[in-house]
């Protein structure tokens, strides 16, 4: 059956004449374009930029192939609160949290079958609510999986806050403040930040002009809108590089771990930032002062660099031979276990600090190194101790 504006054409039957349904085929319209809701296409277009194909199948919510295919539901098995928006999303959060040995392998080599890598789940989701609470979106983007009730309703305004007081090393917590940081790459951050901003200014356009009153889903179901959870973007920091987070409270720049002072101005260790105000209210990247201990940090002498060099004439090759390896034709360094310092000690054991087994023999790279300085800062955001 076909409608042609208020009339309703019925099919033809065998005894109609052949002329005639030929005349009444030509009222019947063919498509020629297909809709696509605005936000589907944004982030698909974000997926397709940091080199990921989107395809839907009905026999399955959400997978990867680890070859760059990201499978989800389409949309008549979807529920009516889910966004394809909000699913690719948070499938980008995956491959940022597992990073590329993860995108190689089917759904990012989680094993979705018992609760082993429920704590990568969590990370993901941290990851997603620091995203999206830049843009006022956190409620937006929520997960509609089991996570939301189990997870995502219990979290602190503050992502990276656990339930307990070790909040800093907590394993999603770390793993997803790396994934932070690896957000901020190249690869990433042109993409993302186009996504959010071009769905922020689609969902202020829509909100405009409508509310987010409740809408009828079936004909005894009604739900408000998603839209109504859309929430003012929060105000850039002064500096620039992040937004002001309300979560750190009384927080200010002055009492921050990456804010020092130089030529009579308070500045700050993120790139690109401009003199700041020591009475500036805390951007989401604030951190105390406290927390930058080397004890139970290690970032220099993990992962976060590859290698240390060392003089030939320096202390460390004289009286620990067995910890330097010739780099190149005349160069040596400190041999590195595992990404690690070969000299390093701890961090072995669940809340076990860190200790450099020949500190006082310690070469001059390392003497030189600035707890608080640039370096540091890299390296702790490379192991995702700060963001």
């Amino acid at each position: 059956m076909a409608s042609f504006r208020g009339a309703v054409l019925k099919r033809s039957s065998p005894g109609l004449d052949s002329s005639f349904r030929a005349q009444m085929t030509e009222f019947i319209r063919k498509p020629h374009h297909r809709y696509e809701d605005p936000l589907a296409r944004i982030w698909t277009a974000c997926a397709s930029a940091v080199g990921f194909r989107i395809a839907r199948s009905r026999d399955l919510y959400a997978a990867t192939d680890g070859e760059g295919t990201i499978y989800l539901g389409t949309d008549d098995i979807l529920d009516p609160d889910d966004s394809l928006a909000q699913m690719i999303l948070h499938e980008l959060c995956h491959a940022l949290v597992e990073g590329e040995a993860g995108e190689c392998q089917p759904d990012w080599g989680l094993d979705n079958t018992s609760g082993r890598d429920t704590w990568h789940e969590h990370a993901c989701l941290r990851l997603q609510a620091y995203l999206t609470a830049a843009w006022g979106l956190r409620e937006f983007f929520a997960p509609t999986t089991d996570f939301r009730v189990k997870f995502w309703n219990t979290m602190a305004e503050d992502p990276f806050q656990p339930s307990f007081p070790v909040a800093r090393y907590e394993p999603s917590c770390v793993a997803a403040r790396t994934a932070a940081w690896r957000a901020s790459l190249p690869r990433w951050q042109v993409p993302l930040t186009q996504a959010f901003e071009a769905t922020a200014r689609v969902l202020a356009a829509v909100n405009s002009v409508a509310d987010g009153t409740s809408v009828p889903v079936t004909k005894t179901l009604a739900l408000p809108s998603l839209y109504g959870t859309v929430r003012p973007v929060p105000a850039m920091h002064a500096a620039g590089h992040s937004f002001v987070a309300p979560w750190h409270g009384q927080e200010r720049c002055g009492g921050c771990a990456w804010s020092y002072h130089k030529r009579g101005r308070t500045r700050c260790r993120h790139p690109g930032t401009a003199p700041i105000s020591p009475e500036m209210p805390a951007c989401a990247r604030w951190e105390a002062r406290a927390d930058l201990a080397c004890e139970t940090c290690g970032a220099c002498c993990r992962e976060a660099y590859d290698a240390v060099d060392v003089g030939r004439r320096e202390v460390l090759v004289r009286r620990h031979p067995l910890l330097v390896e010739t780099a190149g034709a005349r160069s040596l360094r400190v041999k590195r276990v595992d990404g690690r310092c070969a000299a390093l000690s701890g961090g072995r054991e669940k809340n076990d600090g860190y200790w450099c087994s020949v500190y006082e023999d310690r070469p001059k790279t390392c003497r030189e190194f600035e707890l608080g300085g640039d370096h540091c800062l890299t390296a702790r955001r490379k192991v995702g101790l700060s963001l």
